[in-house]
């Protein structure tokens, strides 16, 4: 059982090893897909590569996957839930008692959706764009029909998250973000992780026409 998901999630990493890297969503060609960030010092055990951590999307409108990669660098951590992990963990991993984080896990106001950034965190938003320029980088598949790229989605975050063998790095930043999910799963996400949720056959060979035809672009 434990080996079947382990071929799942170096077949999806290899498929998608074969996507351009990227470090500005500008040199994204394309308006619909898929993004997949690696981030320094967390490597997959299958290949001794950089490993997937964190699967993201623009779910509820098309067009927009330049500007939903824009978000996780724009100077706003109520843009995206990426960027609260990110600042929250920065914090914690230097004082669990930073008021900023008060008064527990998810609930004080940098970690909280639309929590207004006081002074005391409000450098932390150039840290934490600074962290995503310096120490992650990213692939895009394209994917323009919006109900197979959720669905994907889904089944990526699922299968990746149920990997046996994919461990995140004793120093991972991700160890002291406050979802218990991010913790525990070693990815930067939250919803799907744990899914029952995977991918199939079927959906590789989906997901490997899908990243053929992405390699198309622009040649």
């Amino acid at each position: 059982m434990d080996d079947g998901k382990e071929v799942t999630c170096s077949r999806i990493h290899q498929i998608l090893s074969r996507l351009e890297i990227y470090r500005d969503p500008e040199e994204v060609a394309f308006k619909n897909g898929l993004y997949f960030f690696y981030e320094d010092g967390e490597i997959s055990s299958h290949d001794n590569k950089p490993g997937i951590v964190r699967v993201g999307n623009h779910p509820r409108s098309q067009d927009r996957l330049r500007e939903r990669l824009w978000d996780h660098y724009s100077p706003n951590k109520n843009f995206s839930v990426f960027r609260k992990f990110l600042g929250g963990a920065l914090l914690r991993s230097e004082s669990s008692n930073h008021p900023c984080l008060q008064p527990g896990l998810g609930k004080g106001h940098w970690e909280k959706q639309d929590g207004v950034v006081c002074p005391k965190c409000r450098p932390l938003e150039e840290r934490v764009t600074r962290l995503l320029r310096e120490k992650f980088t990213f692939r895009c598949v394209e994917i323009r029909d919006k109900e197979r790229r959720n669905e994907l989605e889904k089944k990526i975050i699922g299968s990746l998250s149920h990997c046996p063998s994919c461990k995140s790095s004793v120093r991972w930043l991700g160890k002291y973000a406050y979802s218990e999910k991010v913790k525990d799963y070693g990815l930067w996400n939250s919803n799907h992780v744990g899914s029952p949720d995977v991918m199939s056959l079927q959906d590789m060979k989906i997901l490997e026409k899908l990243v053929d035809k992405t390699l198309t672009i622009g040649s």
